[in-house]
């Protein structure tokens, strides 16, 4: 069964913080992960872009006056930049840090997910937005790429995010599903201990009752409705229980949540998170294939582009030979 193929491993190696190659915005993606984060070592990682290949007569004025040569340096400086301004920001609050700075060769996020390998990242941090400019709340195309197939945690922080207060709580999504249960396991050795909530969202059959009552007298469409949503209510609340006891067991304090919800999920779990006012959402996505990206599921993926606020994917852990999930 697939539930009894997953184990989650303790998360051992270093964090790889993505600090771009803006110094301000770098120092506040520090700032907001040491909020989050224990002490543990940091790689920080400042990947720049080189410029793009110029046209033949670009390419002959570039030699003439070597522009292509200032701007790769203009670049690499602020890259540098960046990257001393997080190892500051960090090496402050304790934390043992190693700085690298490199070229892409490739699309960035394929440079983020080889060196993450390479150090055997426990997570990777990134900023939500590309850069300055971006509108509120926009995930950049690097985060979205890495949330899709990095099978390492990603912590994505909105870009104007703040260090969290240490009493606001995190908030998890659970449904007591297996890649729900490794989700816990591992976010709670990633993160640093605060108050949590275990919600577990249940979807309302009233939305239905419209369609029932096409062929149903209205009574006996309610009825069966509210019938509906009472078991589905307290199977929440079995869940949302069986997910704090969880938490309690590696040293949490978890409060409980049923959300109710007529249609979306990812809605009742920001919703949430606005009401207990979550320094972090934690949700795990759907599956890994052997052949494919990550599978977010649309609830991760809603939740990343609109929580506006810090959210940790976690990913199920990779289990030789089992069976892969389905999305």
């Amino acid at each position: 069964m697939y539930r009894e193929a997953m184990t989650a491993q303790p998360p051992a190696g270093p964090v790889l913080l993505c600090a771009g190659t803006d110094a301000a915005a770098a120092a506040r993606l520090a700032e907001a992960a040491a909020a989050l984060l224990p002490e543990r070592p940091v790689v920080v990682l400042a990947a720049w872009e080189r410029p793009a290949p110029a046209g033949s007569v670009q390419a002959v004025m570039d030699a003439l006056y070597d522009a292509h040569a200032e701007l790769r340096t203009a670049m690499r400086r602020a890259a540098a930049e960046a990257a001393g301004a997080a190892c500051e920001v960090l090496d402050a609050r304790g934390f043992d840090v190693t700085r690298r700075v490199a070229p892409a060769e490739r699309a960035v996020w394929r440079v983020i997910l080889e060196i993450a390998d390479e150090v055997d990242a426990s997570v990777v941090v990134a900023g939500a937005s590309d850069g300055a400019g971006a509108p509120p709340g926009a995930i950049g195309r690097e985060v979205r790429a890495l949330a899709h197939r990095s099978r390492r945690p990603l912590l994505v922080l909105p870009a104007d995010a703040r260090p969290a207060d240490p009493s606001a709580p995190a908030l998890f999504a659970y449904d007591g599903s297996a890649p729900a249960d490794s989700a816990i396991e591992i976010a709670s050795a990633l993160l640093r201990p605060r108050p949590a909530v275990c919600a577990c969202v249940w979807q309302s059959a009233a939305y239905a009752v419209g369609i029932a009552m096409l062929a149903i007298p209205d009574e006996v469409a309610r009825k069966g409705a509210e019938g509906l949503d009472e078991s589905s209510r307290r199977e929440a609340e079995s869940h949302a229980r069986h997910g704090a006891a969880q938490l309690a067991a590696a040293g949490w304090s978890a409060d409980t949540a049923a959300p109710e919800t007529a249609r979306s999920v990812a809605g009742a779990l920001i919703l949430a998170g606005e009401d207990y006012d979550a320094a972090v959402i934690v949700t795990g996505t759907r599956g890994r294939s052997r052949i494919a990206a990550v599978v977010l599921g649309s609830s991760a993926e809603g939740v990343l582009r609109h929580a506006g606020r810090p959210v940790l994917l976690v990913p199920p852990p990779n289990v030789a030979g089992a069976r892969d999930a389905p999305a």
